[in-house]
């Protein structure tokens, strides 16, 4: 068990909002139930290597990649 790692359970309102997100975004399954977790477990940010979630309102998305390059242009 790590103290920077949260298992969330899926609960009806995430199944609502992943339901949602899924219909307005486009969203694969599996990516929408990811948002919507982020979102009802109150996430500071999402750490991805997809930008597909960049513009998902209340969702900060850190893109790995992208701070990846940022780093070796430094």
């Amino acid at each position: 068990r790590s103290r920077n790692l949260t298992l969330h359970t899926l609960t009806a309102p995430i199944a609502e909002q992943a339901a949602a997100l899924r219909a307005e975004r486009n969203l694969a399954t599996a990516d929408a139930m990811i948002a919507a977790t982020a979102l009802q477990s109150g996430c500071s940010h999402l750490i991805t290597n997809d930008g597909k979630y960049r513009g998902i309102p209340g969702l900060e998305v850190l893109v790995i990649r992208e701070h990846a390059e940022e780093k070796d242009k430094q």
